[in-house]
């Protein structure tokens, strides 16, 4: 009888060890899971934190605080004439190539671009409301109602700016792309006009 009660107080003694060890370990394990989220909180540098703001404060912040008075500042300085004018080359020149002659264009189709041209405005969706009107081997047309660029840069009265630093680079662009592919657009809502009407072709 007292074997059977020394067993059964054994058993107990093992018993309340084992919950408190377990518990323990629950809780240090808790506790550096807890650390090692905190050292990882604490890598991630804090440029890299949520910066909370809708696409308009965005916007307005990159454009109507700093990049817009610095605009306007410069044209007073050398002229409007003659800044918009620069301003437009030097979007024309983002996207020149050193290298024409030696680059193979025979991949970038008309098709391809309207493709890659669709999926931007799926990723910017917000930024831009769209209608695809004609996709075939031979033209590709877009049209675009509504534009966070030019809805920024209109509120600032800088759409003339807008348009030659911002809208203008769409020349560029369709260039460097492919130099027997011509862009037409005679309507763009920085402008002021209803809507952005693209048209793309590519020359035989």
């Amino acid at each position: 009888m007292k074997s059977i009660k020394l067993v059964l107080q054994n058993r107990r003694s093992f018993l309340l060890k084992t919950l408190s060890s377990c518990v323990a370990c629950s809780l240090a394990t808790s506790d550096i899971f807890g650390v090692n989220n905190k050292l990882l909180q604490e890598e991630k540098h804090k440029f890299d934190s949520e910066s909370k703001m809708t696409e308009q404060d965005v916007y307005n912040f990159a454009f109507k605080q700093w990049y817009i008075p610095a605009m306007k500042n410069l044209m007073k300085q050398v002229g409007k004439e003659h800044f918009i004018k620069i301003l437009k080359r030097a979007s024309d020149m983002q996207y020149e190539r050193n290298n024409k002659n030696e680059v193979d264009y025979s991949s970038n189709t008309l098709q391809r671009w309207a493709s890659d041209i669709i999926k931007g405005c799926e990723e910017w969706n917000t930024k831009l409301t769209y209608e695809v009107l004609t996709n075939n081997e031979k033209l590709f047309e877009i049209k675009f109602t509504e534009c966070l660029w030019a809805k920024t840069f209109r509120e600032a009265k800088a759409s003339e700016i807008g348009f030659a630093g911002v809208c203008y680079k769409d020349y560029g662009v369709t260039k460097a792309y492919n130099p027997k592919m011509q862009l037409t657009r005679e309507m763009t809502l920085m402008q002021g006009d209803e809507c952005c009407h693209f048209k793309w072709t590519m020359e035989a």
